[in-house]
C-alpha cells in the first residue's frame, strides 16, 4: 500500500495544477472580455472564443513590447503650439527736417552802358568885328564884316539928298543917294573879313 500512494499524490498536483490553469485562464478570459469590450464599445455583448481572447492579448503585448522599446521620438511642435515671440518695435528715426532750399541768386542786372557822350565841339573864337566907312556923293554909309557876314552899321545923307537901302543881305547890300535927278549907289561885300565897296554915280 505504501508504493502506490506516491502516484495517487502526483495525480492531485496534477489535478489542483490543471484547475489553477483553468481558473487562472478563466480570470484571463474575463479580463480580456472586459477590457476589449470596454474598447470596442458597442461589441461588449459579443461573445469571443478562446482563441480570439488569446490572440488579442498576443497582439496587445507585441503593441506594449514595441512602444516601450522604441525611442521616443518627439514629434516637432506645430507652428500653432510654438508661441511667436514679436520683436518690439524699432523705434523709427526721427526725420530730421531738411534744411530750406535756397534758390540760387540770380546775377545781378548789368547796368546799362552809360551813354557816349557826343563830343563837345570846341568852342571857337569867334571872328572879329571890322567896320568901315565910307563918304560919298549924298551921304555917309557905314558897314561892318564878321567873317564873311556883312552887316549895314547905318546910312545917312546930306542935306538935300535922300537916301534908300535897297538890298541888305548878309553877303552884301546896295544903297543909293538921291537929289533931284542925281543919283549915288554904293555897293558893298565882305572880302577876307574886312567890308569892301563900290560906288556908281550918276
Amino acid at each position: 500500500m505504501s508504493g502506490s500512494r506516491p502516484p495517487r499524490a502526483s495525480r492531485v498536483v496534477v489535478v489542483l495544477a490543471w484547475a489553477l490553469a483553468v481558473l487562472v485562464a478563466g480570470a484571463v478570459t474575463s479580463w480580456a472580455v472586459t477590457v476589449i469590450s470596454g474598447e470596442q464599445g458597442p461589441a461588449r455583448d459579443q461573445v469571443l472564443a478562446a482563441s480570439q481572447v488569446t490572440a488579442e492579448l498576443a497582439a496587445q503585448r507585441s503593441a506594449a513590447n514595441a512602444a516601450a522599446t522604441a525611442p521616443a521620438t518627439s514629434s516637432p511642435p506645430s507652428p500653432a503650439a510654438v508661441p511667436t515671440v514679436e520683436a518690439p518695435d524699432a523705434p523709427s528715426p526721427t526725420a530730421s527736417p531738411l534744411p530750406p532750399v535756397t534758390p540760387p541768386a540770380a546775377p545781378a542786372p548789368s547796368a546799362p552802358a552809360a551813354p557816349i557822350p557826343a563830343p563837345v565841339p570846341v568852342p571857337t573864337t569867334a571872328p572879329a568885328e571890322v567896320a568901315r566907312t565910307w563918304d560919298v556923293a549924298g551921304g555917309q554909309v557905314g558897314a561892318s564884316c564878321r567873317g564873311s557876314a556883312l552887316s549895314l552899321l547905318y546910312a545917312t545923307p546930306l542935306d538935300g539928298w535922300t537916301v534908300e537901302v535897297k538890298h541888305a543881305g548878309s553877303d552884301e547890300l546896295e544903297v543909293a543917294f538921291r537929289q533931284d535927278h542925281a543919283e549915288t549907289s554904293v555897293h558893298a561885300r565882305c572880302v577876307s573879313g574886312v567890308p569892301t565897296q563900290d560906288t556908281d554915280q550918276d
